[in-house]
């Protein structure tokens, strides 16, 4: 086999795994009894205390961030959460099918939009 089809199989099983991650993540969604600001706040609060025990427990080196850094990636958090919460709020009034079908356009607007806000070409034949 080529090395070009054993990554294309690598990246299709990678893709199928992503679609099913994204399914169970609404089914879950839907089946949770608790409203969408409630299940955003618990997802990222479990995710923060993984990502601080990772942080400071496994890093070896320890660097300082700036304050401008910090409030960089406090806006990425915002972002992410209001995601989140648009997220399981489209599963809680319709139904998970638009859900998931939402949440996988997202890489599809950004595969469009991005290169009209950056004014780069983002491939080229």
């Amino acid at each position: 086999m080529s090395k070009y089809f054993i990554t294309m199989k690598k990246s299709f099983f990678l893709l199928h795994i992503a679609i099913l991650l994204a399914g169970i993540t609404g089914i879950f969604g839907k089946l949770i009894n608790l409203n969408e600001v409630l299940i955003t706040f618990y997802r990222m609060l479990f995710a923060g205390i993984i990502l601080i025990f990772l942080s400071f427990f496994i890093q070896k080196s320890k660097q300082k961030k700036s304050f401008r850094e910090l409030l960089r990636i406090g806006g990425v958090g915002l972002l992410l959460g209001l995601h989140w919460i648009f997220f399981y709020g489209s599963i809680k009034y319709s139904n998970i099918s638009v859900g998931v079908v939402c949440f996988c356009l997202a890489g599809f607007f950004t595969a469009i939009l991005e290169p009209l806000i950056t004014q780069k070409k983002s491939f080229s034949f």
